[in-house]
Order: C-alpha cells, then structure tokens, then sequence
C-alpha cells in the first residue's frame, strides 16, 4: 500500500530519508546499503529531488517571514561579497542559528574515476574542492584564501552579521579609504608643485609628500601581494595543487600532503560557515559517494578512513552518504593488510564510521513495473520502415567478400568507397539474408518484441522480475536479440514471444542452476546415445524442465561446495523451481538454445567437467561408479556390486553382512564421511583401497618428488673430511689385511 502523494514504495523511503537529512545535525555519515545493481543511483537522484522540493520552501517561508531575500553570488551581490570578505569578519548571530531555510550543495564523487591513483581518498578532496568552486564562483574563493587568515568568524557576540575589522583601532575599510585619499592628495601635490626645494615651505611641502608617498607605497604594496595572491589561487586552483601533492611519491611530502588535505578542509569548511552569514540560509554539503565498491581493498580503506578523519570537524557541514554494497566492503576491510588486528570484524568498523545505517528495500511490483516500463520505453532502437525483408528501392548493399576483393579495381564506387550494384542483378536472397520463406509468413517482427514486453507486464510475471535495475536492462535487451536471431531460423509463426520472454528471465536470474538442469539433458542424451548406437532417440522432449531438475537435485547438493561461488549468481531458488515446473520442456531448450545469447557457457562447463561427462570412457575403464549411479542404488545392489572387487568368500560375506545391517545404500556412502564407512566395515588396508577406489572415487595423493638437500659450505667441507678419513682407514685395513695374509 503506497501513501497517497507518492508513486512508489521507493518514493516514501526516499522521501523520509531527505527529511531526516534535512533536521539532522552535522556532520553526519549515511550508509546507503544496497547489493550491486539495486538502482542506488535512481533512489539518490530522488533524494535530491526531496532535498531541493523541502529547501525551496523553507526558503519561501523564511522570505515570508523576515522580508530579506537570500543573496547569491553573482552581479551585485558579488561585489557586496568581495567587499565584506576583505574589510569585515562574518558574525553567527542568535538570529542566524533559528534560521530554518537550508541549501543544499550535492558533490557526487565516483571512486571508480580515481582507482588508477595511488591516494584515492584525496580524489575525494579534490572532487570536494572542485564542486565548492563550482557552486560559489571561482572569484570569491580565491579571495577568501587571500584574505583567510585575517578573517574571525565571531559566534554570537554582536547583534549585526558583519562587523568591520581594526587597523589601530580604526576600522580597515575607513583606513583604506584614508590611505587611498592620502595617495590622491599627494599625487595631486606632486602634480601641481612637484618636488619644491629650498625653503621652508618647500622642505615642509616635501616632508608632507615624502609622508603621504610611503603611507600609501606600503599600502599600494600590501594591496598587490593580496591581488598576486588572488590571481595565482584564480589561475592554480585548489584542486590542481592537491593533485600536484598527490603525484609525490616520498614519505615526508606524503606526510605534509596529509596535513594539508586537513588544512584545506577547515577552510572549506570556514568558508561555508561565512557563505551561509552572507546568503541568510545554513549551508550543507551532500557528498555522494559511489561504485567503491568496485574499487582495491586498501583503496577503499583509504577511502573510509579519509571520511573517518578529514569528514569529522564538528563544525563540519558534511552529509557524507556511502552508496555501496556493504557485504563487499566488509569482506575488502577484514581482508585489507591495512587494517590487520584493527577491524577484523569488518561490520563493527563500518559502525564506527557510520551515523545512519539506510539499507535500500526490495522492490515492490509496482516499483518493478515502474522501471521496466521506463527501460522500454527508453531504449535506443533506431526506427526503420524496413523490417522483416521489405527494403526500398534506392538501396546501397554492402559488398560481399569476393566484391571487396574487387572494390579497388572497380570505377563504380559510392561516396563511402563501397561498390553501388544494380537491384536488376541481385536477387532476393542476396538483398535479405533471412530464408524468404520463413520472411514472409507470420507477425512482423517488431509484433513479436512488443508482445514479448507486453508479456513481462502481466500479473502472473510480476513474481519473476527482479529487483535488479542492470538485470532488468538485460532481460530487456535479450528478449530483442534472441527474437530477431529466432526469425533467421525458423518460422515466425513457431515463435511463442511468451515462452520466450520467461526463457530469457530464467536464463539472466538462474544461470547455475539452469546450466546445471542442461548439462543433465546433454549428458543423458549422450548416454543413450552409447547404450544404443546408432539409434536417435534421445531424452523425452515432453519432460518438464523441472523433473529433470528434481531427479538430479541430490547429485547438485553432494556437490554445491565446488559450486558456492555459481550458485551466488543466481536468484531464489523457490521462484525457480515455480517458473521451472510450470512453464518450461525439454522441447523447449532445443528449440530456445541456438538463439540464446546471454547464458555463459563457461559455466556449462564447470558443470560438465564436476558431472565428469568428459571422463565417461575413463570412469568405465577404471572400474569406478559415478556419483549419479551411486546416489540411486538399494543395498542389495551395493551388495551385488561388492561381487566385483574380488574380495574372499569370507570378508564378502562379512562386508555383506554389515552393509545390510548399518543400511548402507548408494546415498549412505555418499553422504558418510570416508573414516567412519572404513571403521564400521572394518577393512583392511588393501580391501579398504579396491572399495573406495570403486564406491567412493578416492584416488592415492600424487607422489611429491623431494628435493635433494641444501648442503651448507661449512657441512660440505666436514663431510670432505670425515669421506677422506674413511678412504685412508679402509686403505689402512686393506694394507693390514694383506700383511696377515703373507
């Protein structure tokens, strides 16, 4: 049930976050909790939208009620600015903090723009400086960097918003003014009587103009280095020095490129707090941050701890919100060498960081079909009035291999340097690679896309379409490819667009398991296949996919640890064992395969090569049971197989005997750990080697080929020694020997 004055569910959890951003104090952390494609960037920019609709009229009813208008940056407003930042310091009045009316600047910082640094956390403060700039206008941050130091920003002391500051207890903007009538008035002297010399008047006249010169030389000089300073900070922003720091690679510039990240930050933040006194409105900076999840895990710690540490002023006017997955941070930080015996509990860490925990909810239908219908509808297929063979008369056809071989002999060329051939000499097939018969017969083929769309709109889809923004786009898109592929191959009026629109849901949302359930139909053909050669008759093809599923679901569950990682990829599991039973066929998969363009064969294979349907014949020459057959055999034919393994009369019988009375079946054996199935038989070392080889598949580990070892020089030069003392006692004995002899 949605609220009335909103859309979707999305728009009034979207809404309640703006507002509680809108009240709350900073600095504040969002976590913007969503897994990878869940449409974080759609619900941000909705956030946004709530933020600027609530500023807007907060600012209408603060207008309302004092009658002062917010000021901008631009006109006259701008030279008001440039002349307070220079002659007065800002004052935070009583008046100024029940100010209700805030503005929001939104920074978006994507962290995949800066993976290839070496720092990416100081991408963040470049991308923070830069929108900044940006927002307010280059000309009055230079300014305020000039002039910085020398502004105070006073909490509360005064009734009025700006006061001007001293120079010897004058006002600065009176004694710039004084100093500036001071520099007139002698230049006027200087004109009139110029240097007089001689006489008291004259030495008084140029002690008067000596004076007045050197007030305004130091004046005229302190004025220039501040517009020297302006300049450069005009043309070297911010953000090009911190990236000129960021190309340091030594400690020490590392060290003091830290600090002055830091020390660029506090003027950030400074110079809000000023524009917010300026403009009559609180000022807060919304920094997005996203796609960090994307990014190295010592890049990403860096990151979260450039937010733990430059982001946590007091005074700080930040709303940082972490838009990530937060299942990929933690396992980034846990892993990070960085953090080694700091965050080994990655979630713990990310509640240090974190203010306010926002974990993005699923979709509803309603959202679903919101979005759906937005992709549709903004898909960037080109109109044609050729579709389905019909072409216009004034056609240029794209050369073929033998005419591009003979394009540059030809003189009859078009203007893109491809061959013009008359229509006259061409025939149909040539102008349309589609079979005409197959062309001319059944709906169009933009018929077929729009009822296969028209299809995912209805109620009985609406529990298949995930929530997935980016699986969405796919489904959209292969529906269109696998539609126009199909119309090359068969019959138009064959296509089922229905079928086809659930076949590509079930191959984007489940491509483990459905690689799984057509692995088991290839290898069941392939083995009726050998059992009766020559013959064709292969699987039943009115058998559902999900029988064919279920009969092989204890084989997929004896071996879902080696397919952990797949078996991620794909959706819930209930869902797909509905949209399995009830609408899919054996017929179906040999009919949909050919124009399949988006299942990952890849992962066919890890199911080929775990099934070991490509070491069929070795399993047969090795005497070894698959796990398949296995799973399905009753005791008496584990019995019957024991016969086999050429056992005595006596331990068979034995061995017999305990099978049927621990009930050991073929699932038995399969699910039973190795030491406890050797211990209840009670077997021998070479009877327990033919029945595991057999029943369980154990193999002997592979020989490790040792070593010779590494002999020191000092053990080499004692083991010359002792062999040389051996050799001269064995001559010893030998001599010996001899003289005993004669």
């Amino acid at each position: 049930m949605v609220c009335p004055g909103f859309q979707t569910k999305d728009d009034v959890y979207c809404f309640s976050l703006a507002k509680a951003l809108y009240n709350a104090s900073t600095p504040v952390t969002v976590g913007f909790y969503a897994p990878w494609g869940r449409r974080k960037d759609i619900l941000l920019n909705k956030i946004e939208t709530y933020l600027y609709e609530e500023s807007w009229k907060k600012e209408r009813a603060e207008v309302l009620n004092s009658g002062l208008k917010t000021r901008k940056t631009t006109g006259k407003d701008l030279l008001t600015l440039l002349f307070l930042l220079v002659f007065h310091n800002p004052v935070v009045t009583e008046k100024h903090k029940q100010r209700k009316n805030i503005r929001f600047v939104v920074i978006r910082f994507s962290a995949w723009e800066f993976a290839g640094s070496d720092q990416l956390w100081a991408g963040l403060v470049t991308t923070l400086c830069d929108g900044i700039e940006n927002y307010f206008g280059l000309a009055p941050i230079s300014v305020y960097r000039a002039v910085g130091r020398k502004t105070k920003i006073f909490d509360g002391m005064y009734q009025q918003e700006w006061v001007s500051k001293k120079f010897l207890c004058i006002p600065l903007w009176l004694a710039t003014l004084f100093v500036i009538l001071v520099g007139i008035t002698v230049g006027a002297l200087i004109m009139i009587f110029g240097f007089p010399v001689g006489d008291l008047s004259g030495d008084l006249l140029s002690a008067a103009e000596g004076v007045g010169a050197t007030v305004v030389g130091i004046s005229a000089a302190g004025a220039i280095r501040i517009a020297i300073v302006v300049m450069r900070n005009a043309v070297v922003t911010q953000k090009g020095k911190v990236q000129q720091k960021m190309n340091r690679t030594d400690m020490s510039s590392q060290l003091g490129f830290m600090n002055d990240v830091k020390r660029e930050v506090k003027i950030i933040t400074r110079y809000i707090q000023l524009m917010e006194v300026f403009q009559r409105q609180k000022i807060r900076v919304v920094l997005e941050i996203t796609n960090l999840d994307k990014c190295m895990p010592d890049k990403i710690v860096g990151v979260l701890n450039a937010m733990n540490i430059l982001l946590s002023d007091p005074n700080a006017p930040f709303i940082s919100i972490l838009a990530v997955d937060p299942s990929i941070i933690v396992d980034c930080v846990e892993n990070s060498q960085v953090l080694k015996g700091i965050a080994n509990n990655g979630y713990q860490f990310l509640n240090r960081i974190i203010s306010l925990p926002f974990s993005i909810p699923k979709m509803d239908c309603c959202t679903k079909i919101n979005v759906l219908r937005h992709i549709i509808e903004n898909r960037q297929e080109i109109a044609s009035d050729v579709e389905d063979g019909e072409m216009p008369l004034n056609v240029e056809v794209v050369p073929n291999e033998k005419d591009q071989l003979l394009r540059n002999r030809s003189n009859n060329k078009n203007e893109y340097g491809f061959m013009e051939v008359p229509l006259r000499d061409m025939s149909c097939d040539d102008l349309n690679p589609s079979n005409s018969s197959l062309a001319d017969k059944g709906p169009k083929t933009k018929a077929l896309i729009e009822e296969a769309f028209q299809h995912l709109f209805d109620e009985s889809m609406k529990e298949y379409l995930t929530d997935n923004v980016v699986h969405l786009r796919r489904v959209v898109n292969s529906i269109t490819i696998t539609i126009r592929l199909m119309i090359r191959k068969v019959p138009r009026n064959m296509i089922n667009p229905q079928k086809v629109a659930k076949w590509v849901i079930l191959v984007t949302q489940w491509p483990c398991r459905l690689s799984w359930v057509l692995q088991c139909i290839e290898d069941e053909q392939q083995r009726r296949c050998l059992e009766n050669p020559g013959s064709q008759s292969g699987l039943n093809s009115n058998i559902s996919l999900w029988d064919v599923f279920e009969k092989s679901l204890e084989e997929l569950d004896a071996i879902k640890s080696s397919l952990k990682n797949l078996l991620e990829l794909d959706g819930d599991p209930e869902i797909f064992h509905q949209l399995l039973r009830d609408n899919l066929k054996v017929e179906d998969v040999d009919f949909l395969l050919p124009s399949t363009v988006n299942l990952d064969y890849s992962i066919k294979r890890k199911m080929e090569l775990l099934r070991g349907s490509n070491n069929l014949w070795e399993n047969k020459k090795s005497n070894r049971l698959t796990m398949l057959s296995l799973l399905s055999m009753s005791v008496s034919e584990v019995c019957e197989e024991m016969k086999k393994l050429g056992f005595s009369d006596k331990n068979l019988t034995r061995y017999r005997d305990l099978i049927k009375s621990h009930n050991l079946n073929g699932r038995a054996l399969v699910y039973s750990d190795n030491s406890e199935i050797k211990e209840v038989l009670g077997m021998g070392l070479g009877d327990w080697t033919l029945f595991s080889v057999y029943f369980l598949g154990v193999l002997p580990p592979p020989v490790v080929p040792t070593s010779a070892p590494v002999i020191s020089t000092q053990d080499a030069q004692k083991y010359t020694r002792s062999k040389d003392r051996l050799l001269q006692e064995s001559k010893l004995n030998l001599y010996i020997s001899k003289e005993d002899l004669a």
